[in-house]
Formats: structure tokens, C-alpha cells, sequence
């Protein structure tokens, strides 16, 4: 009877610990990412979770860590309720807030049942299968995992767990072969050494604590024990050192690139939701203003942020002008972001007979159009209601009045300066620099400078614009290639091709506040060498996504097998 009672209240104190593991683990993981950014928190925070999902059913590893993300994403995702300073319906936006995060709790869950799965094949004995569980298989499924986050159901590709390295040049070079998902990758191995360390040392405690022996290791358990160790910080030690000789290799060769002076301006419009006449009369005489201060530096081409006409184009003439004398206020040609609308066929989903895009358009300095872009991945409850198009009447509760139609193809433009140098612009809007297939695209069909523009005014005094920044640096490191960003209420910056950023600043902030950066880029004729653009996720993502589902689905076969 009082065993019985002993192994009830082990199993009370052993749930309260996987507990208490597992949210230690989501609050270290939010630690590594701004507002706090202390990177070196990633390299352990996942320890406290592994060691759990190490000693629980795949069932049970599933539950913990989904509380894991939970704490996590509310954390993370800290930015939401800025909306409804914004005057966004805050019940929408809490329930938002806390059905994201849930969400993107279930990937990591997934990840954990697949990981147990593959622990139970591992055991707790010291032996190869340990060595290749925490050197292949973990990190593996993690990548595999993200990749399936960024892109089932549109994806939410945000705060990936390499971001948190953003700062560490030489470590994210990685991501020119493998994209984001390998520099998380690094982590997971760095974290799977850590919990191992971790379990040996405590296994004479437990040992103790269970009554059971402890004997001692063979030579050879003790070797293997070493490289389950020693392997994954090797592994990240030679890809920091071959990251060393990548970023130094493009400070040598960036004098040999054409250079380009970029102008980038900055409004800081409010939210849609506050804007009035009086307000868009006063924001549009701003930006025209700022751009003239801008082309005093003489610019090769200047970048305006997203939806920064409050108009739509071509038929406005209104609309038009106001672009066309911002263009001539340059002196150069001027790229911004607008509402495009192309007349259509009345139908149901298209009452008004019109379609409406997220675009951005290029004018010569002269005001000649010279093309346009149309954004592809649209923000779902943003720019357009799910499945409005099959049932209209759901268009009318998009927040911008309009349900946007998606683009289609890179839509690559060219700027041409005097000397008849011609620039490629590959243009991408609002979060489009969160899903790497798109500036993979752009690249490969022919961009030598990616440019974003954004407005993240919904998100003013918020955390929101520096991580959005993060993930941008990124796409230019895929790709090895210069990116650019024109936001609304910041981070308007450039972005070198090995992931520098010269960031507009006032006062030693970088957003809520009106300006503009002129700067000149560096632009390789060809990118640096980047595998990942050619070969995307075919290197480490996918084989990991693979991998993930074959664990599981094979798992949950097994527990149905059991079960008869």
C-alpha cells in the first residue's frame, strides 16, 4: 500500500518537473529573440524540453511540449495587442494572438511525439544509435518541422529558431546552403550535447534516488558517450569557421561590385484604421517632401514603402500625379507600393467588377511606367478572408475594405542609370520576407538586389518591425545577394549579401519615427555562391519533413497495432 502511494506521488513530482521543464524551455527560447535577444540563450533553452521528451511516451512528449510552445508563442507574439491600440476589435485580436500561438505550438509538438519516437528506438544506454539520434535524426525533424510551419495553410514562417543567431555573421552563412532551417539545425545539435551532458550527470543521482546499480562504462561506451558530445560542437564549430571565410571572402570582393546609391523613405503613416482626410493629406505631403530631401544626394533609385498611396492606380489620375511629382522630386525613379485595381468580369466574386492587388509599381524619373510587381503570398485575415472568393459575402469583413487577389511570378523590374548600368530589382511586400521560396524566385530569375517594402504601422510601438527585420536578413544570406527595406514605421535598412545591416535611426531608435537613408549598395554582378538558392529545401528541408512523417505516422501505426 505504501509503494503504492510512493509511485503515485513520484508520478505527481515527475509531471510538476516535465512541467516545469518545459515552460523553463519556453521562456529561455523567448529570451534568445528581441525584445530581450540574448542569443546565447538558444544554445540551451531546447536542453530542459529534450530531457523530457528523452523520458516520456511520445504521447506525454507531445502534451509538454506543446505547452512549451504555448509559453513560447504568447510571449513571442507579444506584438499583437499594439493592433488594438490601433484600433483593432481587441477580441479579435487576443483570440489572434492566442490561436497563432497554439497553432504553432503543434509543430513543435509534433516535432517532440516524432523525437520520442526516435528515442525509444535509441534506449538510454550509451551506443551509436544515441550518437545518431542526437546528430542526425533531432535535427533533422526539427528542420523538417519548420519547413512544414512556413508553408501548411500559408504558413506562418516567423522566428525560426536559427533567427535568434541573426547577429552572429559568420554562424548564419549556413543558411547559403541549407536556408534558416540549417543554423536551427545547429541548435538542436548544440541542445541535444547539452541534455546529454546533462543526463550523465545526474545518472548517479537517479541511480541513488531508484536504488538501481550504476555501473561503469566500457571503453567503447565511453568513446560513444564522447562523440555524442564532442560531434555536434565540432559540427558547429567548422560551420562558424567556414562562415568566417565566406563573410570575409565578400569584404574582399564587394569593392569589385557596382554600386548603386538607394534611396529608402520612411513616412511613418498611421494605421489604416486612423487615418482621416485631413491625416492623408498631411502623410502624402510628407513623404513627397522627404523624398525631395533625398534626391538632393542624387540617387540611383528610391524606394517607397507599402501601400504608401493611399489610392489605387492606374485609374486614379489623382493617384497618379501625386506619384509622378514624388518621382520627379527624386530626380530618379521611384519603386512604391499601392492598390492596384484591373477591371474584370461582374461576377459574385467580383461584384464590383474589379480586382484588387497589393502591387508595387515602378515610374522613371519622367513618370513612365516601367512595371510592376503583384504580391503572391497575401496575409490571410489581412488581405483577404479564406475562402471569400467561393463565398463573397465574406469579403466584406476584410480590415482594408478589399479583398485582395494574388499575383503571379517574381515580376522581376530593371532600373538603367546614366552609364547604362541596368539594376534588377526583385521586389517582395509586406511579409513576403518571411517565405525564402519567394526570394529563391526572384533570384534565380535574375534579381541582383531584393527589395521590400512593408508598413508595419499596425504594429507601431511594438516589437513587431525589429523581428520582422530579422527574418529579412536572411533572405539576402540565402541568396547571397543585397536586400533593401522601405518601411512605412521601420526598420528601413539595407542588408549586405553576407547579412551587415545599415539601419535608419533616430535618436538610437529604428521605428515610429519619419525620415529617410540614403545609401549606397554593394550589387555582385552574379550572388555569392549560394546552394540553397539553387537547390532550396531539397537539402536539409524536405529530407527532414520526410522524416518527421515517416516517425510519426509509423509511431501512431504502432500504437494502433498495440492497441488490438
Amino acid at each position: 500500500m505504501y509503494e503504492e502511494k510512493d509511485a503515485v506521488t513520484q508520478e505527481k513530482w515527475m509531471r510538476v518537473l516535465k512541467g516545469a521543464a518545459g515552460v523553463a524551455s519556453g521562456l529561455l527560447l523567448w529570451a534568445a529573440f528581441p525584445p530581450q535577444a540574448q542569443a546565447e540563450s538558444a544554445w540551451l533553452a531546447l536542453a530542459p524540453l529534450f530531457l523530457v521528451i528523452r523520458h516520456s511516451t511520445p504521447k506525454g512528449a507531445f502534451g509538454w511540449a506543446w505547452l512549451s510552445g504555448l509559453v513560447f508563442w504568447v510571449l513571442t507574439l507579444s506584438w499583437f495587442p499594439a493592433i488594438i491600440k490601433n484600433e483593432g476589435p481587441w477580441p479579435l485580436v487576443i483570440l489572434g494572438q492566442v490561436a497563432l500561438s497554439a497553432w504553432c505550438a503543434v509543430f513543435l509538438a509534433v516535432y517532440a511525439y516524432a523525437s520520442a519516437r526516435v528515442w525509444r528506438w535509441a534506449g538510454t544506454a550509451s551506443g551509436w544509435r544515441r550518437v545518431t539520434a542526437v546528430v542526425v535524426l533531432d535535427p533533422l525533424m526539427w528542420a523538417g518541422t519548420e519547413v512544414a510551419r512556413g508553408w501548411l495553410f500559408s504558413g506562418f514562417a516567423w522566428n525560426f529558431l536559427g533567427v535568434s543567431q541573426v547577429a552572429n555573421l559568420p554562424l548564419i552563412q549556413v543558411a547559403s546552403v541549407t536556408g534558416v532551417y540549417g543554423v536551427s539545425a545547429l541548435l538542436v545539435l548544440a541542445n541535444g550535447a547539452v541534455a546529454g551532458m546533462l543526463e550523465r550527470s545526474a545518472a548517479p543521482f537517479i541511480a541513488r534516488l531508484t536504488r538501481q546499480p550504476c555501473g561503469t562504462p566500457s571503453f567503447a561506451a565511453r568513446l560513444l558517450r564522447s562523440a555524442e558530445s564532442l560531434l555536434p560542437f565540432a559540427l558547429v564549430i567548422g560551420c562558424w569557421a567556414w562562415g568566417v571565410g565566406r563573410v570575409n571572402g565578400w569584404k574582399r570582393a564587394e569593392g569589385q561590385a557596382a554600386v548603386w546609391r538607394v534611396a529608402l523613405v520612411q513616412p511613418n503613416s498611421p494605421c489604416i484604421f486612423t487615418l482621416n482626410s485631413d491625416t492623408v493629406r498631411s502623410q502624402l505631403d510628407l513623404l513627397v517632401n522627404q523624398t525631395r530631401l533625398a534626391g538632393a544626394a542624387r540617387p540611383d533609385v528610391v524606394v517607397w514603402p507599402e501601400t504608401a498611396v493611399l489610392g489605387s492606380v492606374p485609374d486614379q489620375p489623382q493617384t497618379m500625379k501625386m506619384i509622378r511629382d514624388g518621382a520627379a522630386a527624386a530626380g530618379a525613379p521611384l519603386l512604391t507600393g499601392t492598390l492596384e485595381t484591373e477591371p474584370a468580369a461582374v461576377t459574385a466574386s467580383a461584384p464590383e467588377g474589379l480586382l484588387f492587388y497589393n502591387a508595387a509599381w515602378l515610374f522613371s524619373a519622367s513618370g513612365e511606367t516601367l512595371g510592376r510587381y503583384r504580391k503572391r503570398h497575401l496575409v490571410p485575415f489581412g488581405e483577404y478572408i479564406p475562402l471569400d472568393k467561393t463565398f463573397p459575402f465574406l469579403q466584406r469583413l476584410a480590415p482594408t475594405g478589399v479583398s485582395c487577389t494574388p499575383g503571379n511570378g517574381p515580376g522581376i523590374l530593371k532600373v538603367t542609370r546614366r552609364a547604362g548600368e541596368v539594376l534588377t530589382l526583385g521586389p517582395m511586400i509586406c511579409f513576403e520576407d518571411t517565405v525564402p521560396s519567394l526570394s529563391r524566385e526572384a533570384v534565380r530569375a535574375g534579381a541582383r538586389l531584393l527589395v521590400l517594402m512593408t508598413n508595419d504601422a499596425w504594429f507601431n510601438g511594438s516589437i513587431e518591425p525589429l523581428q520582422h527585420l530579422n527574418q529579412s536578413v536572411f533572405r539576402a544570406v540565402e541568396n547571397g545577394v543585397p536586400l533593401v527595406r522601405a518601411a512605412n514605421s521601420g526598420v528601413s535598412c539595407a542588408v549586405d549579401a553576407v547579412g551587415r545591416v545599415k539601419r535608419l535611426e533616430s535618436n538610437g531608435a529604428v521605428s515610429d519615427f519619419s525620415g529617410f537613408l540614403v545609401t549606397q549598395v554593394a550589387v555582385p554582378g552574379e550572388p555569392l555562391a549560394s546552394p540553397y538558392t539553387r537547390w532550396g529545401d531539397w537539402l536539409l528541408g524536405f529530407p527532414g519533413l520526410a522524416a518527421v512523417l515517416a516517425t510519426a505516422v509509423c509511431g501512431l501505426a504502432m500504437d494502433r497495432r498495440g492497441r488490438r
